[in-house]
């Protein structure tokens, strides 16, 4: 069956109203049809309960799950061909065996990840998963005097492993070693002797350079071990079906040239036994990176189109224009793994937050909004401050800022679960003596905390208020220096409605690793507050169309005139008959040609108050009365 007649099959009440069906919602106590279904984009089933009940909690209650809503898609490569058999899959498991993702071989040769769903099926991406080294129990439960054999391959890690060594590696292979998990390069390997074993190719012996560089500081000692004989990108594997044995493979490493304190990565790219001893360097060499040589990479979303994984996004607004509520919100979705609030059935990974904030007490503002949005507060953490230790044992607690970004990594890798970091607002962090309007001196701070968040892979969210002065574009609307959006690759506005400023709006600025998605809608309610989501999108609604910066205020910006007061003739002969549902309004706005965003215009021209006719329905128009 497809997702939609899989979806009514559990719902015996539903009853068909045009395009769509309602029914009693599964997830409540449902005196009333709450229940929206209909069908979206490439016959997924679209559920939403007008009472607030997320899609998670809809189909559990009926034994399906997400996926469930989603059409069957054939299995594809990353090249868009269909995947072969699978060869070989590869658990990575964290500390305590718990299996964090598989490393998949298909044949035809390639090599694809995948993290599991929890409902017995696969997430072909590993989108907020922690990397971890192949093996890892194996290699923690080892003699930390035990030698470390690192290779490319899990093969290669299952070959040495056969014969009695302990090794490792990296899941995606060469090139992929630095997007480890940064707490593992102290766990895993601090004073062990570790032996790097390249594969005979430009590539490996890269690869080779960026794990001696991570790893030296930490290890006892390390070593790049070049097996003699290898074909041209041949490895350990290759080399031990020629004939090499773990007895020669150990005399070989005991042999091998340790890296000293003074050892620089060689400009070349070719080892010899030079390579290895102290370098002088006597003038800068360039280092060139050919970008046929590089993958490419799926942008890892934390919400999907707004806040990317390892990178910075900046929510930016005026005082009481929401931004705290928007930040709990996020945590608690965090927390219960819910749908994000955009209604196309993505949902939020499961994972902790840690809050910095200096503005909102923790007690009386904080947590009251997190117990509002439903959130599971042993998930969601706050740094306060540095805590000193005294020589005599006495604590005590000191300011922090991000100059000690330390502080923020040793926090992180005690929350190895962590997916989003909220700094609330960035300018209390910045740093006594920096100017907050100087580009180069905010680059030096934000620099360091954009590394982390790619080192850690985890989302950091800069709240920021907005500037006074006047500016012709909403992201100009940041206060301070152009750094902090120069510096995201995602900015988030927030802002009132002017016809009704209980309604507000969460509008995208910059977006710049992809498709601009579309506007959203919330108020706050009830008591605890909370955020209640409209489910209607605002599409093709930019920040740039409803801020203008200056004095904090905002105002429509909308098409000119004439555009606008034809479509206010158009919209009202529409509506001459009586109140239209909204979906039905876009469609023919789509079919004349009309911009959504100038019939939204004519809509304020007009006074049109959007409602809804009954409790279950959607949103409708109707001329006001006279």
């Amino acid at each position: 069956m497809n997702p939609i007649d899989t979806l009514l099959a559990k719902l015996p009440d539903a009853k068909k109203s045009g395009n769509s069906w309602s029914a009693r919602c599964p997830a409540h106590e449902d005196r009333k049809a709450s229940l929206s279904v209909s069908e979206g984009e490439g016959g997924r089933a679209l559920v939403h309960c007008h009472a607030g009940c997320t899609a998670t909690a809809i189909t559990a209650a009926i034994g399906l799950t997400v996926r469930d809503l989603m059409p069957e898609r054939p299995n594809t490569s990353h090249n868009g061909q269909k995947e072969g058999r699978i060869f070989a899959s590869y658990d990575y498991l964290d500390e305590n065996r718990q299996l964090l993702f598989q490393a998949v071989r298909y044949d035809p040769k390639d090599f694809r990840q995948r993290r599991p769903d929890g409902n017995g099926g696969w997430f072909k991406n590993l989108d907020g998963v922690r990397r971890v080294p192949f093996r890892l129990p194996e290699l923690l439960a080892s003699p930390i005097d035990q030698p470390v054999y690192i290779v490319e391959g899990e093969k290669d890690v299952l070959a040495l492993d056969a014969l009695g060594l302990c090794a490792t590696c990296n899941p995606m292979g060469a090139g992929k070693w630095k997007k480890l998990d940064d707490g593992m390069i102290g766990s895993a390997f601090r004073d062990r002797t570790v032996i790097v074993i390249p594969d005979n190719d430009d590539a490996g012996r890269k690869h080779a350079y960026d794990v001696v560089e991570s790893l030296r500081d930490a290890a006892r000692e390390v070593a790049i071990l070049k097996l003699p004989g290898l074909p041209v990108k041949g490895d350990v594997s290759d080399w031990l079906s020629n004939g090499g044995t773990a007895e020669e493979l150990i005399r070989l490493a005991s042999e091998a040239d340790r890296i000293g304190d003074e050892w620089e990565r060689p400009t070349t790219s070719v080892i010899t036994p030079g390579t290895l001893t102290p370098a002088t360097r006597s003038r800068y060499a360039p280092d060139l990176v050919c970008l046929a040589d590089v993958e490419p990479e799926k942008v890892p979303w934390l919400w999907p189109s707004r806040i990317p994984i390892g990178r910075l996004t900046v929510l930016v607004g005026r005082p009481g224009a929401g931004k705290s509520f928007v930040t709990c919100d996020l945590a608690a979705r965090l927390s219960t793994s819910a749908s994000w609030p955009d209604g196309d059935f993505s949902v939020a990974p499961l994972g902790d937050t840690l809050f910095i904030c200096a503005e909102d007490d923790p007690g009386d503002t904080i947590v009251p909004r997190l117990i509002g949005a439903g959130a599971d507060r042993r998930r969601v953490h706050l740094l306060k401050a540095a805590k000193i230790v005294e020589k005599n044992g006495e604590k005590k607690s000191v300011a922090f800022d991000l100059s000690n970004i330390d502080l923020i990594r040793d926090a992180l890798i005690s929350l190895p679960a962590c997916r989003l970091v909220v700094i609330d607002p960035i300018g209390s962090y910045l740093g006594s003596g920096v100017d907050a309007h100087r580009d180069n001196e905010v680059r030096s701070v934000l620099a360091p905390l954009a590394a982390l968040a790619a080192e850690r892979g985890v989302a950091v969210l800069l709240v920021c208020h907005t500037r006074k002065a006047i500016a012709n574009f909403a992201d100009d609307a940041v206060l301070g220096s152009r750094a902090f959006v120069g510096l995201a690759r995602s900015v988030l506005h927030l802002s009132a409605d002017e016809n009704d400023r209980d309604r507000k709006f969460l509008l995208p600025g910059k977006c710049n690793l992809g498709i601009s998605p579309p506007g959203l809608a919330f108020r706050i309610i009830g008591d605890p507050a909370r955020l209640e989501w409209e489910p209607e999108l605002l599409e093709n609604l930019h920040a740039d169309d409803v801020i203008v910066p200056g004095s904090g205020n905002e105002r429509s910006r909308g098409p000119e005139p004439v555009a606008r007061d034809s479509a206010a003739k158009w919209l009202a002969e529409l509506l001459k008959p009586g109140p239209m549902r909204v979906e039905d309004i876009m469609a023919q706005a789509k079919e004349s040609g009309s911009s959504w965003r100038t019939i939204q215009r004519a809509r304020e021209l007009l006074g049109i108050v959007p409602h809804k006719p009954t409790y279950s329905g959607g949103w409708s128009w109707s001329l006001p009365e006279k």
